[in-house]
Parts: C-alpha cells; sequence; structure tokens
C-alpha cells in the first residue's frame, strides 16, 4: 500500500488480507466451534466472494475498455474509501489472531461487523466505476446504476430487432430482470413514517416516493393489458401509458398512482456535492428530442435540459406535459381511518 496504489492494487490487497483471516479460521481448533465460529466463516467466504464478482462484472459496464480503466484508475475517494476498508479488514484479522493464540468462543459480534464491512466494500467499488463511467462518459448525466437498469429495459427491444418473439415466459423474464436490476443497483428502505426510498449503490444518491405503504412491483399497464395480448412489440421503456403504477398510500389506505420505481431509477442523475437526493431526467422528452427533424426545419433541434428535483415534480411533469392514459386499477382498496398509518 502505497504512492502507486489503484483500484486494482487495493482490490487485491483486500482479498489477500480476507484470504488470510480465512486461513486464521481454517487452522484454528475446530473441535470447540460453535454457531458463531461457522457463521464468521462463512462471512469472509461471503465478503470474498461477492468482491470478486463485483470486480469481474463493474469493470466491463465503464466502457470498451472499462476493466482495464477501472482497474488502474487512481482517483482520491477511491484510493481514500478501499484504504479506509482495508485497514478495517487488517483491524478484523487482528481480532482473529488473538482469539486464535487465546482460544475460547469467538465474538459474535465480529460477524455482524464482517457483513457491514462487506456492505461498505461494494458501495466503495460500485462507486469507483461511476467515477471512471462519467468521466468517459462526459455528455451524460445519467448514474452508471441509472445506466445499468435501462440497459436492462431496452433489452425487449433488441430482442425485436433480432427477430425474437417472446413469449409468456420471455415476458415474466423481462420484467423480473428489471426489477432485479434495480436490486442490484441500489436498496429500498423506508424514509421516515410514511415514505419510501431508493438509495443507489453508485452515486448515494436517494429517489424517495412520498406517502407509499410499500413499492409496486408491476406497471399499472401489465395489470389492465395482458402483454400476451399487445400486437406491438413489448417495451420497458417508458411512454405515456407504462411509467406508472398502482400503488396504496401508507396513511388511509387510499389508491394512488406513483411512477413505476424502474422508470425513476434509470433515469436519476449524480447528486451535485453536498446533496443527497438525486435529481431525475425525463425519458419522454429525452425520446422527443432524439427524433429526427424534417428536412425543412430550419428550428434547433429540440434538446431537454431540465432536471426534477425529486420523484414527486417528475411524476407532475409526466401528468401535466405528457399526459396519461386511465387504466383500470387491480389492486384492493382497504378502507381504514386516516390515521391508521402502516410501517412496510
Amino acid at each position: 500500500m502505497g504512492v502507486f496504489d489503484s483500484v486494482g492494487t487495493l482490490l487485491a490487497d483486500i482479498a489477500n488480507i480476507i484470504s488470510d483471516g480465512q486461513r486464521i479460521l481454517s487452522l484454528s481448533d475446530k473441535r470447540h466451534w460453535g454457531q458463531d465460529e461457522r457463521e464468521q466463516e462463512r462471512a469472509l467466504n461471503s465478503v470474498l466472494d461477492e468482491a470478486r464478482k463485483d470486480f469481474q462484472e463493474l469493470g466491463p459496464l465503464v466502457n470498451g475498455n472499462g476493466r482495464s480503466q477501472y482497474e488502474h484508475d487512481r482517483r482520491h475517494e477511491s484510493m481514500e474509501e478501499l484504504r479506509a476498508i482495508l485497514g478495517k479488514f487488517q483491524a478484523l484479522n487482528e481480532r482473529l489472531k488473538d482469539w486464535s493464540r487465546s482460544g475460547g468462543p469467538i465474538d459474535p459480534t465480529w460477524v455482524r461487523e464482517t457483513y457491514t464491512i462487506k456492505r461498505e466494500l461494494h458501495r466503495a467499488q460500485c462507486r469507483a466505476a461511476m467515477r471512471v463511467f462519467t468521466s468517459a462518459r462526459e455528455a451524460s448525466q445519467r448514474c452508471l446504476g441509472a445506466f445499468i437498469v435501462q440497459r436492462k429495459q431496452r433489452a425487449p427491444l433488441r430482442d425485436a430487432k433480432a427477430g425474437i418473439k417472446p413469449d409468456e415466459t420471455t415476458l415474466e423474464r423481462y420484467y423480473k430482470e428489471e426489477l432485479i436490476a434495480c436490486k442490484a443497483v441500489g436498496t429500498f428502505q423506508r424514509f421516515g413514517d410514511q415514505d419510501i426510498a431508493f438509495v443507489c449503490d453508485f452515486c448515494d444518491g436517494h429517489l424517495v416516493w412520498e406517502d407509499l405503504e410499500r413499492m409496486p412491483t408491476v406497471r399499472s399497464s401489465t395489470r389492465a393489458v395482458p402483454p400476451s395480448s399487445l400486437s406491438s412489440p413489448v417495451s420497458l421503456l417508458p411512454n405515456t401509458s407504462n411509467w406508472q403504477a398502482s400503488g396504496v398510500t401508507n396513511c388511509g389506505q387510499h389508491q394512488k398512482q406513483v411512477i413505476f420505481a424502474p422508470v425513476a431509477i434509470a433515469n436519476h442523475i449524480i447528486p451535485t456535492h453536498g446533496d443527497w437526493e438525486a435529481k431525475l431526467l425525463c425519458p419522454l422528452c429525452e425520446e422527443i428530442g432524439e427524433q429526427p427533424q424534417d428536412e425543412d426545419d430550419d428550428e434547433d433541434p429540440y434538446r431537454p435540459d431540465e432536471e426534477f428535483d425529486d420523484v414527486k415534480s417528475l411524476q407532475e411533469h409526466l401528468e401535466w406535459q405528457h399526459g396519461t392514459a386511465t387504466l383500470p386499477i387491480g389492486l384492493p382498496t382497504t378502507t381504514t381511518a386516516e390515521n391508521n398509518c402502516l410501517v412496510m
């Protein structure tokens, strides 16, 4: 560890330290092992497996030669985060060494600490990849996490261009993979007493849905019109009828239309320094801007540059500027008192 550190060298150092911890456990007297010792072993195995998986998957996402750029990147923020995590694993190993010498039961809090550092390492790798991605795509405002989800949304159109006609099983796979992509780039969590937030692992940006009992997992258009009845190709990219989902308010249990989570996640941008809430782009405005102009049109091409401060303001824009189709809602309604609030 020194002045010539890079993302790749620090990740290699972290992997070696984790392997040392595994070795310490493997050489201890397993005749006296209990549940806590086995949990600690599983925790270290899990950290190493996920770190390798992240390294293999994140590099190619950056750009065509992303693996090399990601591995050799030396941005200060990435170096500091990875060095801090390396220090935490080194401290954990010292405690494991002391335990192996003195014997006795292992400290059960080390397992929880290991999983906490695992989460920190995952997020540090995501942020390191995001910084390389952002520098390589200066014209794009989207976060790398948004790009990953949007790429999944384009899968049905790519298949359609290749002449692949999806059956019911394929359609279900499209929908499932879109949701899996969202969970792979961040986490959903209760935000306050009534709201739900998505926190992106790549940029730390928060997207907040106000007064929502639980996050819908199906578009309203999918409930209203079964995919098998559609004559046109299925698209997960937002349009005037498929950006919304049917939810239930946390207080009062009233039905409401919200932006479908993958639509918002695929269109969020990196928060400015010091901000915690991610702004969003309108995908429908972007689509209009990408349409070819008439040859006799002398006006400048439409280039939408408006950013929306939060999920609520983007939804208001979509409703007022792009209109929404009226769709039947397939969710049951529960009538309760206005002050009967439920926590997810």
